[in-house]
């Protein structure tokens, strides 16, 4: 009875962390159908940031990404990993009714949007001697997000 008990524990707790992730997998297709969307002639590097805001209809541009990711985490490692991955948006142009049209997966519920176009494990595990930090900056980005409740933060992979 009580290994039972236990077990119902077990499976309540992990059915209320999948139902309050914020971080939510895409998959390729989608992320490629949403970066087409709002910029289809632009060539996209990964890994990427990209934060929209539902509120205003638009993409932050760079430097107002990175203040607002900044704000997130004081990690010695984040204001690099926001510097190197957030990406221009300039070229972007979305609104919410073009994002809900092309992906009607995507929630416009909070006030910001966030694309994180990752790599897939086995992908970092490959480039890592070039950059030793990249597991643990995809580890700590991963758990940020994860936790916003002021945004709906989305992955690739």
């Amino acid at each position: 009875m009580r290994i039972i008990f236990i077990l119902i524990l077990m499976f309540m707790s992990i059915n209320v962390s999948a139902n309050s992730s914020q971080l939510i997998a895409l998959g390729q297709q989608n992320k490629s159908l949403m970066l087409e969307t709002v910029a289809a002639k632009q060539k996209h590097k990964f890994p990427a940031l990209y934060v929209y805001d539902s509120q205003q209809q638009v993409f932050l541009s760079k430097p107002d990404a990175e203040a607002y990711l900044l704000t997130l985490n004081n990690q010695p490692l984040w204001p690099k990993l926001t510097a190197q991955w957030t990406k221009n948006t300039s070229q972007f142009t979305a609104s919410n009714q073009l994002l809900a049209k092309a992906l009607p997966m995507l929630k416009l519920d909070r006030a910001y949007l966030i694309l994180y176009d990752n790599l897939p494990a086995s992908m970092l595990k490959q480039l890592e001697p070039m950059d030793p930090e990249l597991s643990q900056k995809d580890n700590l980005l991963k758990t940020v997000l994860g936790q916003l409740d002021s945004a709906r933060s989305y992955t690739t992979y």
